[in-house]
């Protein structure tokens, strides 16, 4: 999900404004996915000092890559992430089907108001 959060996560996070940033991309051949997708060095201090938590999953596409999701989380919400990764593994290996619904529980899970939430659905609900 694109919004107000974008390339302020860390920021708010910091703040306590916000308890989970989220991103994943396809691992490339080389193994090594761009720090401007997944910004780990960004967040890595923090992760060292036990102020954020790094929580990551792979798993296997069904066209035989393999997609990373890197969660960070403050400490006491940790469950975001696994709700995160649970919610976006079925997502794309279509087991659920992307709707309004699960759109909204993922601007949840990310810490995005309600309003911003609505935004987004209707920015898209014209295309």
């Amino acid at each position: 999900m694109i919004g107000p959060h974008e390339g302020k996560e860390l920021e708010l996070m910091l703040s306590g404004e916000k308890h989970l940033a989220a991103f994943g991309d396809i691992i490339p051949v080389d193994g090594e996915i761009h720090e401007l997708i997944i910004p780990e060095k960004k967040f890595k201090p923090y992760v060292d000092s036990g102020e954020i938590i790094r929580y990551t999953e792979d798993h296997q596409t069904q066209n035989n890559q393999t997609m990373r999701y890197v969660c960070f989380t403050t400490p006491p919400e940790i469950w975001r992430a696994h709700a995160y990764i649970f919610i976006r593994k079925r997502l794309y290996s279509k087991e659920v089907d992307y709707t309004d619904s699960i759109d909204r529980l993922i601007g949840y899970l990310l810490g995005y108001h309600a309003d911003d939430i609505e935004d987004f659905l209707n920015q898209f609900a014209t295309f």
